[in-house]
């Protein structure tokens, strides 16, 4: 996957990506829950493969409609998690425009992968992230932040699909209503997904600076 490949380098890299099919992904700590194998086979039967990744949270869906941002880089061994979490998030506000300040930052009752950065209207998420940190040597961290945005399209076989999985390793489920779409909270005036990726990684890049590499797929 992108963002681990992104995790693996040494440098700043920033990486924005689009299934072009659905699919779930999930942490690489899901493998010990009991039943996960099965779980993984039955998701795939319905259409649904399993993709595991480096950063914890939860199960989400993934496909058209979903853009992905992960921003990789080595700080000091001062740079907290709440600290990779404001940074990713302060990205996607800026790339909002006048929209990012009506982002709520914090849980979303009954919403997959939920967690204390979502971004939140309404009381709907649309955008959940994840983090991972680890040792990079000399005193020195390793800072992997991932977002997934919801851009448009129905949210609802995603959160089937969730529930399904759910079902199966002895989670709760989730609920459709606690999500939104950005372009169903913005309506014509959301932005070109093509541009909201170029401002996302133009505003990344200056976060991250000394200029890192981007990789767009």
């Amino acid at each position: 996957m992108l963002e681990a490949e992104a995790f693996g380098e040494s440098g700043p890299q920033v990486r924005l990506w689009t299934a072009e099919t659905p699919a779930l992904v999930c942490p690489a700590a899901f493998c010990r829950k009991p039943g996960f194998e099965a779980a993984a086979r039955n998701s795939a039967a319905r259409g649904w493969p399993l993709s595991l990744r480096p950063t914890g949270g939860g199960v989400v869906p993934q496909g058209p409609g979903v853009l992905n941002v992960a921003l990789a880089f080595t700080a000091g061994r001062d740079f907290g998690i709440e600290a990779g979490y404001r940074l990713i998030t302060d990205v996607i506000r800026a790339a909002l425009g006048p929209v990012g300040p009506r982002l709520v930052t914090g849980p979303t009752q009954d919403s997959f992968c939920d967690g204390c950065w979502n971004l939140s209207v309404s009381g709907q998420k649309f955008v959940g992230t994840a983090q991972r940190i680890r040792p990079a040597g000399g005193g020195a961290r390793r800072v992997l932040a991932h977002a997934l945005i919801l851009l448009d399209g129905d949210v609802a076989p995603g959160v089937e699909a969730v529930n399904g999985l759910h079902a199966e390793v002895g989670l709760p489920p989730v609920v459709g209503r606690s999500h939104t779409t950005l372009a169903a909270f913005m309506g014509p005036d959301a932005p070109d997904p093509s541009q909201l990726a170029r401002d996302l990684a133009a505003y990344a890049l200056d976060a991250l600076a000394p200029t890192p590499a981007v990789v767009a797929a």
